[in-house]
């Protein structure tokens, strides 16, 4: 006997039952005899097994305790089996577990439902869940998987059979969101959280109806692209139209500038042109006395000036007979 083993006696004269654990090469006694060579049963963290006592009460033990991690049976008790259903439809309860896994895992399904308009189709999905409630769990059932996957059929033909294949075909997600929503209590009573229930795929059971559901399938997938084409095609017209906007407000911006700058240039000029007169009018002041012909005789000087300039230019000077000053006379 070592830290690995142990020994179930049985006295053959008052029938008890006793378990030696204690290290030692065992001879039993001459009224005695060996029922049971035992291994250490050993949990892992996530690990939770079942003890049935001699008095029908279940003892639990966790591997996340550091006392109940590892133990022999003691006399008169035994681990109890769970006999849970597997396969995507459940078929088959032939799943013996002595050891239940206690984190989160997926669990696939697959069962028929009709819609509203009589499709009958096949849906496939998975659980997300949980065993947060051993106790719980062996209280209320002796089949885990086979209840939670027929509560969840029975949730899905009832949301389905509301609504029509192309309401379904639309709206499945949503279908799959509020049967896991609208939980009625049935997980919690057995000791089972699900975290979450999907959806990912279906099928009609007809192979004719599955052939117009493909290419119900095809035209909506060709209609999605093209409107995906018609919005890529959109955005760059859309995209060009505020380039053409831009443009024009940037042409705008540009004007303004000009007019502002031509402004301010002839506004520097009228001034410019301002205080020349003026210091001409101050100048010739003594020598012209009469404000008019002083106003005349830079007029003149204007002329001229005009006149150097085109005259330095391969232009045409044109000016009117008030301009030139002419007088015309009819002489007999």
């Amino acid at each position: 006997i070592d830290g690995e083993t142990a020994v179930l006696v049985r006295n053959k004269r008052s029938g008890q039952q006793r378990l030696v654990t204690e290290r030692q090469m065992f001879v039993p006694h001459v009224d005695e005899e060996v029922l049971q060579v035992q291994k250490l049963i050993k949990l892992a963290d996530y690990q939770g097994c079942i003890v049935r006592g001699r008095d029908g009460d279940d003892q639990f033990y966790y591997g996340a305790n550091q006392e109940q991690r590892s133990f022999f049976l003691p006399p008169h008790s035994e681990m109890v089996e769970l006999t849970w259903s597997r396969g995507r439809r459940r078929e088959r309860r032939d799943l013996v577990l002595t050891k239940i896994d206690l984190r989160p895992y997926y669990m696939s399904f697959e069962f028929n439902t009709h819609t509203k308009d009589n499709v009958e189709l096949i849906l496939e999905g998975s659980f997300f869940w949980q065993i947060v409630d051993l106790p719980s769990m062996v209280r209320m059932t002796g089949d885990t998987t086979g209840d939670v996957c027929n509560h969840a059929r029975s949730k899905f033909i009832e949301a389905v059979s509301r609504v029509s294949l192309q309401e379904f075909m639309q709206e499945f997600n949503k279908i799959a969101e509020n049967v896991h929503r609208l939980d009625d209590g049935f997980y919690a009573e057995r000791g089972v959280k699900i975290h979450s229930l999907e959806v990912t795929s279906y099928r009609c059971a007809d192979e004719s109806t599955a052939k117009i559901l493909q290419q119900i399938i095809q035209e909506t997938t060709n209609r999605m692209n093209k409107l995906q084409q018609q919005e890529s095609a959109n955005e760059v017209s859309l995209q060009k139209i505020r380039g053409e906007i831009d443009r024009e407000q940037a042409k705008g911006e540009l004007i303004q500038a000009q007019i502002a700058n031509t402004n301010a240039t002839a506004k520097m000029e009228g001034l410019a042109e301002g205080e020349r007169l003026a210091s001409f009018l101050a100048a010739t002041e003594n020598s012209v006395p009469d404000p008019k012909q002083r106003l005349e005789l830079w007029q003149v000087l204007r002329k001229r000036e005009a006149l150097e300039a085109v005259a330095g230019q391969n232009s045409h000077f044109y000016y009117t007979p008030a301009d030139a000053n002419l007088t015309i006379e009819a002489r007999g």
